[in-house]
């Protein structure tokens, strides 16, 4: 307990729970999200990928990234998930594996409703570690291309590190765009090196607190967004079914394009 609390006492004092905002006039915006669904499990025990779709029907997001999506220990052997999610949401989605089974594949995935115009799998896989991966898209918002990577990272610091790495050199290697990068961090150390690192690659973060759902106390859901986009405003949405639908909270934020 006293290390739990090491730990909160550990958040900047200037991490923000929600930001209200609109959007400038005139400059286009979508709606994003990111959520840990563990596997469709909630906290009830019970399986149920309907009632997943239903959150995230009902985030009302373009775009929502997804991790812990599918795998056989947990829930119905051989149910696919991603197609279950993404017909009870009403949005296309991109499945990004980690691991593959012949009952059940498991990892993230991203749904949108927007035109997708180019999907690329970002290896974060480590050895003698559980496989990890980031999708990377790139997504038509009105005008402009916008660039959206989708992660769930792993569990101790070194290899968060190698796997952030991973994805800036991701980004440095394509060609210039206005970026978003979110999913499950697993960063729980406000000030921790890993944070210090994206935040010199980023200009601004939705870090709401969406970990555990019984006591939400944990910024481990976050959304970055590079300079050409600005962050109008975010949440982490509380509502009867995000609070057992999964034991993370999803984390919702409205973006501008700039021109």
């Amino acid at each position: 307990m006293n290390e739990f609390r090491d730990e909160l006492a550990d958040e900047p004092e200037e991490v923000q729970d929600e930001r209200t905002g609109t959007p400038p006039a005139g400059l286009a915006s979508f709606r994003i999200a990111t959520y840990n669904v563990h596997s469709c499990v909630g906290i009830d025990a019970k399986f149920s990928p309907e009632r997943v779709a239903e959150v995230v029907r009902g985030l009302e997001c373009d775009v929502v990234g997804l991790q812990e999506v599918g795998w056989h220990h947990r829930g119905e052997i051989g149910r696919d998930q991603f197609a279950a999610i993404s017909q009870g949401s009403g949005l296309k989605a991109y499945p990004g594996p980690t691991k593959h089974n012949e009952r059940a594949h498991y990892g993230n995935a991203l749904l949108t409703n927007l035109p997708v115009l180019a999907v690329r799998p970002i290896d974060l896989s480590l050895p003698m570690r559980e496989p990890r991966g980031a999708i990377d898209a790139d997504i038509q918002v009105g005008d402009r291309v916008v660039r959206v990577i989708v992660a769930h990272l792993g569990l101790d610091p070194w290899e968060r590190n190698a796997q952030i790495t991973r994805v800036l050199h991701a980004m440095e290697a394509g060609p210039p765009r206005p970026t978003v990068f979110m999913g499950d961090l697993n960063e729980w150390r406000g000030r921790s090196p890993r944070l210090k690192r994206l935040a010199r690659s980023f200009d601004d973060c939705a870090a709401p607190r969406s970990f555990h759902v019984r006591l939400p106390a944990l910024r481990l859901d976050r959304i970055y967004v590079t300079g050409e986009l600005q962050l109008a405003s975010f949440e982490v949405v509380k509502t009867k079914h995000t609070r057992r639908a999964s034991d993370h909270l999803p984390v919702r934020a409205t973006i501008a394009v700039r021109r």
